[in-house]
């Protein structure tokens, strides 16, 4: 079977239920897409150790707000977060936040400053960053999401 990180879970045409991971960023998320054992959940609790706060673990409802699209906790995993080798942990979360960037551990480049690929869901662009050969260090995603990238000039 092949994998598809946009699978959606749900029978419903208005949202999108993801088999991923997100985190936020003060009031900006970053949606962590991967197949089971990529590592989404251990990325997101290095992000949390360095400030990031929990939306969602292993599932996350991604919704068309009207402006753009944002991030919501599914139930009932909501304010938990699986730690590999010790179990589900306690952590608090965001209700939602809407969505900055995406990282798909699935996805890779060679080049040393790749460039994020474009898709629409719900209407609107979705700026996809390859999540491999070499995963994007935790505190480098942290600074993205709060700061953005810097100019080419």
């Amino acid at each position: 079977m092949t994998y598809d990180p946009w699978q959606n879970y749900s029978n419903n045409s208005s949202s999108v239920l993801l088999h991923a991971t997100a985190v936020a960023v003060g009031q900006k998320g970053l949606l962590i897409l991967g197949p089971s054992g990529a590592g989404k959940s251990h990325l997101a609790i290095e992000m949390l150790a360095l400030g990031a706060d929990l939306i969602s673990d292993d599932r996350v409802w991604l919704r068309n707000n009207g402006f753009g699209l944002m991030l919501h906790p599914a139930e009932p995993l909501a304010g938990r977060i699986e730690a590999r080798g010790l179990g589900l942990i306690s952590c608090p979360m965001m209700p939602s936040v809407p969505l900055e960037y995406c990282l798909d551990l699935s996805l890779t480049s060679e080049a040393r400053l790749p460039f994020a690929l474009e898709v629409t869901k719900l209407g609107h662009r979705v700026l996809v960053l390859p999540g491999g050969p070499v995963v994007p260090q935790a505190a480098a995603l942290v600074l993205l999401v709060k700061n953005g990238f810097a100019a080419y000039d």
